[in-house]
């Protein structure tokens, strides 16, 4: 049997935005039993032990969670490629610092669209401005950074501008879903 190549860990159902397009239960976000930290680092290790090679951390928001650096800390020393799946909402430069240390190695970025009036109706919160400075942090501190856009009928007409966005933030790959 073909060993599973990547886990996909959905920390949280929590997020700071509310995108029209987005699969995430919102009638789960203010579900306060989520697993703790514990749970998941049992879950990393079983997984690295099944030959899991990439550990995606993802939500709702992991920056949410308050114990994503010990997080992240498990994966990387259980061997995994470590991927933050983010808004960037939240990574400010002491926290990225400290995910850095922990062993992160790829951050992933959610834009919504390439200018902030049509970023910030589609994310329900102004959230342009904050993203563009997070991703120069992650881009500062060395991390190769995905732009992740989800197409969708407010945005499928920008893409080339959407590419360009990606191109000026020195992103390393863009991801159109």
């Amino acid at each position: 049997m073909d060993r599973p190549f990547g886990l996909l860990a959905e920390l949280t159902y929590r997020c700071p935005l509310a995108c029209a397009y987005c699969s995430n239960p919102l009638e789960l976000a203010a579900y306060d039993d989520e697993m703790g930290t514990a749970e998941w680092q049992r879950v990393f290790t079983e997984a690295a032990e099944l030959g899991v090679l990439q550990c995606h951390l993802s939500g709702g928001e992991p920056l949410l969670r308050r114990d994503l650096v010990d997080l992240v800390r498990t994966a990387a020393e259980l061997g995994m490629y470590t991927n933050l799946v983010t808004s960037a909402i939240g990574l400010s430069r002491s926290r990225a610092e400290g995910l850095k240390e922990a062993g992160l190695d790829h951050v992933q970025v959610s834009v919504q669209a390439d200018e902030p009036g049509t970023s910030d109706r589609i994310a329900g919160i102004p959230s342009f401005e904050r993203k563009l400075k997070a991703a120069a942090v992650v881009k500062d501190l060395g991390w190769p950074l995905t732009v992740n856009v989800v197409l969708h009928r407010q945005n499928i007409d920008r893409v080339a501008e959407i590419i360009a966005l990606a191109e000026e933030l020195d992103a390393d790959r863009v991801e159109l879903a």
